[in-house]
């Protein structure tokens, strides 16, 4: 009889030579519906919390850290995780479906459905959630941030009519009504906002089952937006009588410029934070045309404004990541490309870099500041400043944030 040990020493030979025998491959992610299968641990000091862990945790297995720490999830996750007194007991004892459809409606775009495998809570008041989730695998189509929208709107423009012929005189004052689309449909247009609802969500009656399971759900605001216009501003100047030329006619009079003035301020309603606060100003574009053209004039500088604003929200919201960094000739200063418009990013004089942190450990890291040395409409370039250690700077991982100097 072979001793035990060669037993075993020949066993292994022979699963080694064996013809046909390989080891079996790792069995791919179960899809279903569009998303993927997958499996995530969470472990928070109250159920909610732990549940979102745990959801970020499925939706990382499979899009990758980047986008589980990524400001559109986080932001949703939040929503869910944010707990009040007694809540741990309604979750735990209240109707299971209703809970998972309220979840799922925060997530649309991430998760399509869930299970929760296990919650237990411990000695220490400690809970640990283990989800089966299916995960969205069609690049968030529908993953966008929830905003509450605070909108005066912008109602009126004033003309200031100056005559060339009467130098130092008092302009004078016209004014007239603003139509057209709202700053909320621009924020829409955008595809990454969404305006919270009082009413809750209406769902077809034609849609998938899971959809309209969440009718009448309320979608949650992560983050408040506050827009105060000022009034259109405009000046058209009528020229001198032309000595050379005289005519019995009107003068000509023309459109010399325009600005809109506009406050903005978004609001973390989850942090309690305020991601920007400040005025912004913005001009027509440098032409000229007669004051027949007046409407022209204006609809074309509004549009302009409510465009720039709605990018300033989003950009506020949602930094935009690096998406390279080097060294011009590998020595002196580090640079790095981020994903944001000239337009966008001119408006604003200083920027850090960092990295976000987990749900569970949701500290900024800050790795230093950043100055825009160019870019067109599609990213922008920077100079890193006092980046102690720029192999800490990612691509699709560190961001670019504006900050008030």
């Amino acid at each position: 009889m072979m001793p035990a040990a060669n037993l075993s020493l020949a066993l292994m030979l022979v699963a080694v030579v064996l013809p046909g025998q390989q080891p079996a491959p790792a069995e791919p992610p179960a899809t279903q519906d569009g998303g993927v299968w997958s499996e995530g641990f969470g472990s928070a000091a109250n159920y909610r919390s732990a549940l979102a862990h745990a959801l970020e945790d499925a939706v990382a297995k499979v899009k990758g850290t980047s986008v589980a720490r990524g400001s559109l999830l986080r932001s949703r996750l939040a929503v869910v995780a944010q707990r009040e007194p007694g809540d741990d007991a309604e979750w735990l004892d209240g109707d299971p479906t209703a809970q998972r459809n309220w979840v799922q409606l925060q997530l649309a775009g991430f998760v399509l459905t869930y299970e929760v495998l296990e919650r237990q809570r411990h000695d220490d008041r400690q809970w640990d959630v283990r989800v089966k989730a299916l995960v969205s695998n069609q690049a968030g189509r529908e993953a966008v941030f929830v905003v509450e929208l605070q909108d005066g709107d912008l109602r009126e423009w004033q003309l200031e009519r100056f005559d060339e012929e009467q130098p130092g005189a008092q302009p004078v004052r016209e004014r007239g009504e603003v139509t057209g689309p709202k700053i909320g449909e621009y924020l829409r247009n955008s595809r990454m906002v969404k305006i919270a609802a009082r009413s809750g969500v209406r769902v077809d009656a034609g849609s998938a089952a899971r959809e309209r399971d969440k009718d009448g759900q309320q979608l949650i605001a992560s983050h408040r937006v506050v827009v105060a216009w000022k009034p259109v501003g405009v000046q058209s100047v009528i020229e001198r009588k032309n000595r050379a030329r005289p005519t019995s006619g009107p003068r000509p009079e023309l459109l010399t410029g325009g600005s809109v003035q506009v406050s903005v301020r978004v609001e973390n309603l989850v942090e309690g934070t305020d991601l920007l606060d400040q005025t912004l100003t913005i001009a027509a574009d440098a032409q000229t045309m007669p004051v027949e053209r007046l409407a022209d004039y204006v609809n074309a500088l509004v549009d302009k404004a409510k465009a720039a604003v709605a990018e300033a929200i989003v950009f506020a919201m949602k930094p935009p990541v690096v998406l390279r960094a080097w060294q011009e000739d590998g020595k002196g200063p580090w640079f790095v490309e981020a994903a944001v418009a000239r337009r966008v990013a001119g408006q604003y004089r200083a920027f850090v870099v960092g990295n976000q942190g987990s749900l569970g450990s949701p500290d900024w890291v800050t790795l230093g500041r950043a100055t825009l040395v160019g870019g067109d409409d599609a990213s922008c370039r920077f100079r890193l400043e006092g980046v102690g250690d720029p192999s800490l700077v990612e691509a699709n991982v560190t961001e670019v944030r504006p900050i008030k100097d």
